[in-house]
């Protein structure tokens, strides 16, 4: 084979592996990235990957005409994977906020809810609201908007002080809740909710007023036409009613 014969060659198969970067994702599939320790969004149960989330972003993929692949990853690291390249989107429960809005793309929120506190009712029966929390310890998840919303509660003395666990760990924080080791839990509703339902005596006592959370699927800044693909995937949704099955299944607003 002479050296114009090679040249061929290997420019053949440059074009045959023209964007297809390693780790890319197969024709016909939307990769997903997720973390399955956020019920009722996404969860492991008996072996198996389900929740609200799981079930929307499966109807959107099939809308799209493609097959979801979920990939597990960690809340610490999902942001800048998908900045990376690494998935087509991200989901989670994730609230869209200016400054992520800087970093990725997003669709149109999906669901806007709110921050909930979390007491054991039946160790503190007299907290009934947020005015009851001064001086209280307030357990949140790392690197979150509940994280963000109570240091600025604890700087304007609505609260008393804020324990920080890893966001896997929201388990932790609801058991160290119910030991009387901190006063409140934090949490985006529904998963507060879903949590605090699982340990007698626990129970929601306030929402944290004038912050709102838009939950959004994030997307790399250079894919535009998937953004507009799956915007319209979710207005039909909640057009023909779809969502609101979704919504009563898994019991979100």
């Amino acid at each position: 084979m002479n050296w114009r014969t090679c040249v061929a060659v290997l420019s053949f198969l440059a074009l045959l592996g023209a964007g297809t970067a390693p780790g890319s994702p197969p024709p016909g599939v939307l990769r997903i990235g997720t973390y399955f320790v956020n019920p009722p969004f996404e969860y492991i149960s008996d072996g198996a990957k389900v929740g609200f989330e799981v079930d929307l972003m499966t109807e959107i993929a099939e809308r799209l005409g493609r097959r979801p692949e979920f990939v597990d990853t960690q809340w610490e690291t999902i942001l800048r994977e998908m900045q990376d390249g690494r998935y087509d989107c991200i989901v989670g429960g994730i609230t869209i906020t200016p400054a992520r809005e800087k970093i990725l793309a997003w669709s149109t929120p999906y669901m806007t809810t709110t921050l909930s506190l979390v007491v054991d009712a039946e160790r503190n029966p007299a907290i009934r609201g947020i005015a009851d929390l001064k001086g209280a310890s307030v357990g949140v998840q790392a690197a979150t908007t509940d994280y963000e919303v109570a240091v600025r509660m604890q700087a304007e003395g609505e609260i008393g002080s804020v324990k920080v666990y890893p966001f896997d760990r929201i388990e932790e924080a609801m058991a160290d809740l119910d030991a009387g080791r901190i006063t409140a839990v934090m949490k985006v509703y529904p998963v507060a909710e879903w949590l605090a339902r699982k340990t007698p005596g626990l129970r929601i006592v306030a929402q944290v007023p004038d912050e709102p959370q838009p939950l959004g699927i994030g997307f790399g800044k250079s894919d535009p036409g998937l953004v507009a693909a799956v915007d319209k995937a979710l207005a039909d949704m909640k057009r023909d009613g779809a969502y609101a099955e979704l919504a009563r299944r898994w019991g979100v607003p």
